[in-house]
């Protein structure tokens, strides 16, 4: 299968396609971590076609970085391992800059691949969005699709699949990062850090009510109210709550709607 690329300006395909060659050294090839899983029964389905027709059909691959000398097989796992397993030859076509991004657009969005392959895959793409959170991520050990709620502003895991999630909320990601720190060194508030805890937190913070210095003052008093939920809509609704636990009806703060 040709990659092509459209270039702008222009009907015409430019090919990253290089040469395309037969080989038994099994060796030569490499699986990276984004692969799926292997399905032993796509790959026996494969050994079957093979002992009838032959081999009819090659995989795509790109030199590797990480190994030199060596191709990661970006399409044809299934085929490269039924070959080793009949010892029969691989046909295989290399093209040259297929990024991580052109990879998931090539394969889909496997449901095995983690957050955290995604993240390699933008570091390795060397996009700058995925390299601040990867930093943020090794630092604070947070699930990454807080993360990427916290600062791109929303919910955005399928942008993220795709490579093209955006920072565009740091400063709020930082805002939100303290008080995540302060809940939890403060009053060891542990589910803090959870996912939907950071979304319940965000929504509230949307709201441009929240005053952090009255909150901790709340949690001073009352900091075992502030429970383990089932979604990000009843932590809102908790941290609403705990924000006007014992405070007079008229001062009362409400960030989430009935």
């Amino acid at each position: 299968m040709l990659f092509l690329k459209k270039e702008k300006g222009t009907s015409k395909m430019k090919t990253k396609y290089i040469r395309t060659d037969v080989t038994t050294e099994y060796d030569m090839f490499i699986s990276p971590t984004h692969q799926r899983v292997i399905n032993n029964g796509n790959i026996k389905g494969i050994m079957e076609s093979m002992k009838e027709h032959g081999v009819i059909a090659g995989i795509s691959v790109r030199p590797s970085i990480e190994y030199p000398g060596k191709y990661e097989v970006y399409d044809g796992q299934h085929t490269i391992a039924a070959c080793k397993r009949l010892n029969a030859p691989v046909i295989y076509s290399v093209f040259r800059g297929v990024s991580n991004k052109a990879m998931i657009a090539l394969n889909g969005k496997s449901r095995v691949w983690k957050m955290t392959d995604y993240l390699g895959y933008g570091v390795t793409d060397n996009i700058e969005d995925y390299k601040l959170l990867n930093r943020i991520y090794k630092q604070e050990k947070l699930p990454l699709t807080a993360l990427v709620i916290m600062y791109g502003g929303s919910y955005g895991n399928k942008s993220f699949k795709s490579l093209n999630w955006k920072a565009l909320t740091p400063e709020k990601g930082n805002t939100i990062l303290k008080y995540i720190k302060d809940y939890e060194r403060l009053f060891n508030v542990k589910h803090c850090r959870h996912a939907r805890f950071v979304w319940g937190l965000c929504k509230v913070y949307d709201t441009g009510l929240y005053e952090h210095k009255r909150m901790i003052n709340q949690l001073s008093k009352c900091s075992q109210l502030l429970t383990k939920q089932a979604n990000p809509e009843d932590y809102a609704k908790n941290i609403q709550m705990v924000y006007n636990h014992g405070i007079r009806k008229e001062l009362r703060v409400q960030f989430i709607q009935d």
